[in-house]
């Protein structure tokens, strides 16, 4: 009489596949953690821009300057629009009417923000940004930012600490134009290009 054949795997061939696993596991999560953190930093961006949009369109629909503001000095990506009246020149001024506030938790935590108010193009896009916060730009009732070139927010950028992340830069033009970009990427080759 012959035993009934056996089902299943042998400890062997189980600690083997586990093994495998465990090997596969380990190299794949360096890129998910700089795959997850270069998300934040397109979040981040991606709220910076709506950001901008808001107050101009805010500013052209209430027919009142708008203020977009970064209100972190910890450089952090934390915005805030509101519409200025008479007596107000910044979000934090009394008679500043608050619109929409972002905190950057979550989604874009851990990125950092560097801005100017220099002239985009005098700032090469492949050097990054640092510091300059908090500012802001106003916009008026046309859309178009006021104090272009001197005081005005005109270039943000959004980074993370860690080695490999990428970076991502948002501009305003001087007719109130928003525009995200991709410094590592030619303009020439690609639309989401910086240079």
């Amino acid at each position: 009489m012959n035993p009934a054949p056996q089902h299943g795997f042998s400890l062997i061939e189980l600690m083997v596949t586990i093994v495998i696993f465990a090997v596969l596991v380990l190299l794949g999560v360096p890129s998910y953690q700089e795959w997850i953190l270069n998300s934040r930093i397109r979040n981040a961006s991606e709220s910076i821009q709506n950001g901008l949009r808001l107050a101009r369109n805010e500013a052209t629909q209430r027919d009142l300057d708008v203020r977009f503001e970064l209100t972190s000095a910890a450089a952090t990506a934390d915005w805030t629009v509101c519409a200025l009246t008479a007596t107000a020149t910044s979000c934090t001024d009394t008679g500043a009417v608050p619109i929409q506030s972002f905190v950057a938790s979550g989604g874009a935590g851990g990125v950092l923000v560097g801005a100017s108010v220099a002239i985009a193009q005098s700032t090469p896009f492949d050097t990054g940004l640092t510091g300059g916060l908090p500012a802001g730009i106003t916009f008026d009732p046309l859309g178009r930012p006021t104090a272009y070139g001197t005081t005005s927010l005109l270039r943000i950028d959004a980074y993370a600490a860690q080695a490999g992340s990428r970076r991502l830069v948002t501009t305003i033009s001087p007719g109130g134009q928003v525009r995200m970009c991709d410094p590592q990427l030619p303009l020439s080759t690609s639309p989401q290009g910086c240079k």
